[in-house]
C-alpha cells in the first residue's frame, strides 16, 4: 500500500516530493508502527469514479451513514479526511474536490457519473499521532524530504491551516486522554497549587465538558461541540460565554508539551521558556510546533443564569432587534453576561456565572424590551452547572458544518458600539450574507489577566461583540463562483473594516484574505512573535496561511487557495 501511494503522490506532487522514494516511505511506516495512511476524502464511500475517471467501488453502508452525519460535528473529527468546512477538503483554485450536496446529501447529481472523487486539498499522507516520537519521525522526514508538514486535529478551521496539497499531516485527533489535577503546579515553578485539567491535543469540548462535571469543576471554553482545547482555540485567544467573567483560553492555560522545529519535546510555561510560553498564548497554532497537550485552571461550580430570546426573524425585525442589543451591549457586558446573538435561528442565548436569579432578570432588563420590541419573548432560567446550560442552549446548536463557508469577523471595542453608522454596516453585512452572528464572548469585566503574558491583540480586552458574517457555496459552483464568494464578502465587509482601522480580528474565524492581518490578530505583537518564530524555527519548518513568519501564498503547498484579485 505505502509503495503505491508514493508512486501516486510523485505522480501529482513532484514539486514537493521529487527525490522521495518508495522505501522513504515504508522507512517512515515502519517508524511510526504502521500508521502512515493515505489521506482519503470523507465521501469518498459514495464515488463510483475516481481520478481520470479510474473505477471506485461505493460503499454503500459508509456512504449512508456519511450522508445522514454529514453535518455532525463530532462525527466528522472521527475521519481524517473530513473538515468541519468542506472547502478545505477541495481545491478551490481548480475545483478538484470530492463534495456531496450540502442541502441534501442525499442528491446523486453530486456524487454520480460524471462526477469524480478527487483528492482535492486533503494531505494525501497522514501519521495517526500516538506520542512524541511520530512527530519527531515526521519532522525528521520532512526535513529529509522536503515534503510539508500540516498539524490535524478536529479540522475545524475557516482559513485552510490542517490541510495542504502535497503535504504530510500530524493527525493528533486520538491523542484524547484526560487528567484531573487537583494540585498542579507548573513544571520547575514554585507556585502555589491550583486545580486543573491536563488534556490531550485531541480533547474536545463535548468531553471536557462532561469530564469537568464529574469532577465537580467548570471548564471555560467554546461552543462547537468538537473542537480541540489544545489547539488553534486557546493559541488563538479562545474564547467562550464563560469568557467575559472567567477569561479568555490564553488567560487560563497553565502549561503545554509541545515539539518543536527542532524535535525536541519541551514543557513550556511561566518557569520553561517564558518567550514560547508567550507565543503560544495567543500567536496561533499550527506555527510554533505540535502541541500534544497542555493544562488548564478549572473553577468551582458555577450556577449559571441563563436568558434565552426568541422572535420571528424577517430582516426588519433582525435589523431592529439588533440595534437595540447593541444600546444595552456595554451594560450586559459589565455585568458579567456571555452568550450568542443568532439571526438566522430567530434566537439568543446569554450566560451569566456570577448573578443571582433576581439581579440577572434585573441586569438584563435592556435584553428583555429588546425582544419585546419585535414582538417576541424572553425566558430566564439557573441552570446547576456549565454543561447543564450548554448541553441545553448549546451543543444541538451550533453552528452549521459539513459545507463551504467563507467567512469576515472584527471584535468590536466599547467606544464603538455608540457608532450608529457602525452598527447599520454590522447590520447590513451580516442580514446581507448567507449566514451572521454575534458573539458576546470577550473578557470585558476579566481585569485579572498577564499584563504582559499573553500576544493577542490587545482589543480583545476592551470588546464587546465579535461579530461575524460568511457565506456558501454547494458542490456544482465553478472556480468563479467561489472566488464570487470571496469578492463579495470583502465588499460587503469592506465599511466595517473602514469604520474599525486597527481593531482587533479573531484569528481563528477570519477572512482568509484578511487585509494587513498581522495588524489585526496580534496588533503590536507581532515583532516579538517574528523573533520567536526564528528562534524556535528558524528554517520555517511549520508554515500555515496567515500564521506568523508564513512564506506567502506563492509557496506551492498554498496552490489550492483561490486568486481573489
Amino acid at each position: 500500500m505505502i509503495k503505491q501511494a508514493a508512486l501516486f503522490l510523485l505522480a501529482g506532487e513532484a514539486a514537493y516530493v521529487a527525490a522521495v522514494t518508495s522505501s522513504d516511505w515504508n522507512a517512515l511506516n515502519q517508524t511510526v508502527g504502521g500508521r502512515l495512511q493515505l489521506g482519503s476524502p470523507f465521501a469518498k464511500p459514495c464515488f463510483s469514479l475516481g481520478t481520470g475517471g479510474s473505477s471506485l467501488t461505493p460503499d454503500p453502508t459508509a456512504c449512508n451513514e456519511i450522508q445522514t452525519r454529514a453535518e455532525d460535528h463530532v462525527f466528522r473529527t472521527q475521519h481524517f479526511g473530513a473538515y468541519q468546512l468542506n472547502q478545505w477538503e477541495s481545491c478551490q483554485s481548480n475545483g478538484d474536490q470530492c463534495m456531496l450536496d450540502w442541502t441534501n446529501p442525499f442528491n446523486p447529481a453530486a456524487y454520480n457519473p460524471p462526477r469524480q472523487c478527487l483528492v482535492g486539498n486533503v494531505p494525501p499522507y497522514y501519521i495517526d499521532v500516538q506520542g512524541v516520537d511520530d512527530v519527531k519521525a515526521a519532522i525528521k522526514f520532512s526535513k529529509k524530504t522536503k515534503v510539508p508538514l500540516v498539524i490535524k486535529n478536529t479540522g475545524h478551521d475557516y482559513k485552510g491551516r490542517s490541510a495542504g496539497i502535497g503535504s504530510l499531516a500530524l493527525w493528533t485527533h486520538h491523542l484524547n486522554q484526560l487528567q484531573f489535577k487537583p494540585a498542579f503546579v507548573p513544571e520547575k515553578c514554585s507556585s502555589k497549587p491550583v486545580t486543573a485539567i491536563t488534556m490531550g491535543a485531541g480533547a474536545e469540548f463535548v468531553d471536557i465538558y462532561a469530564f469537568a462535571t464529574q469532577n465537580n469543576v467548570t471548564f471555560v471554553g467554546g461552543a462547537d461541540p468538537s473542537v480541540g482545547a489544545s489547539g488553534g482555540w486557546v493559541m488563538g485567544a479562545g474564547h467562550g460565554a464563560l469568557s467575559p467573567v472567567l477569561g479568555l483560553g490564553v488567560d487560563r492555560v497553565l502549561e503545554f508539551k509541545i515539539v518543536t522545529a527542532d524535535g525536541q519535546l519541551r514543557t513550556v510555561n511561566k518557569c520553561q521558556h517564558p518567550d514560547l510560553f508567550f507565543a503560544l498564548r495567543g500567536g496561533g497554532g499550527g506555527t510554533f510546533g505540535v502541541v500534544l497537550e497542555s493544562t488548564h485552571l478549572v473553577t468551582p461550580p458555577v450556577v449559571v443564569q441563563a436568558v434565552l430570546g426568541e422572535y420571528n426573524n424577517t430582516k426588519a425585525n433582525s435589523a431592529k432587534l439588533i440595534k437595540a442589543l447593541s444600546k444595552v451591549s456595554v451594560g450586559l457586558a459589565s455585568d458579567g453576561w456571555g452568550g450568542y446573538i443568532t439571526p438566522p435561528a430567530g434566537s439568543a442565548v446569554w450566560a451569566n456565572p456570577i448573578l443571582s436569579p433576581q439581579k440577572a432578570k434585573q441586569s438584563a432588563d435592556g435584553v428583555v424590551k429588546a425582544f419585546a420590541s419585535v414582538g417576541g419573548k424572553t425566558t430566564f432560567f439557573t441552570m446547576p452547572d456549565w454543561e447543564s446550560f450548554y448541553s441545553t442552549f448549546i451543543h444541538n446548536n451550533a453552528d452549521p458544518v459539513g459545507r463551504p463557508q467563507v467567512m469576515a469577523t472584527r471584535i468590536i471595542e466599547d467606544k464603538k458600539m455608540k457608532n450608529d453608522k457602525l452598527v447599520d454596516a454590522l447590520i447590513n453585512g451580516m442580514l446581507e450574507s448567507d449566514f451572521g452572528q454575534i458573539l458576546a464572548v470577550t473578557p470585558y469585566t476579566f481585569k485579572n489577566f498577564d499584563k504582559s503574558g499573553t500576544s493577542i491583540h490587545p482589543g480583545w480586552r476592551n470588546g464587546i461583540w465579535h461579530v461575524l458574517m460568511s457565506y456558501n457555496w454547494n458542490f456544482d459552483a465553478s472556480v468563479a463562483d467561489r472566488v464570487a464568494q470571496y469578492k463579495k464578502l470583502t465588499k460587503l465587509w469592506a465599511p466595517v473594516r473602514a469604520m474599525t482601522p486597527g481593531a482587533a480580528v479573531y484569528q481563528n474565524e477570519a477572512d482568509v484574505y484578511e487585509p494587513d492581518h498581522e495588524v489585526g490578530y496580534w496588533g503590536p505583537h507581532y515583532p516579538k512573535l517574528l523573533s520567536i518564530k526564528k528562534k524556535y524555527d528558524p528554517q520555517g519548518l511549520f508554515d500555515c496561511w496567515h500564521c506568523v513568519g508564513w512564506k506567502g501564498p506563492k509557496d506551492p503547498r498554498y496552490k489550492c487557495y483561490p486568486k481573489i484579485n
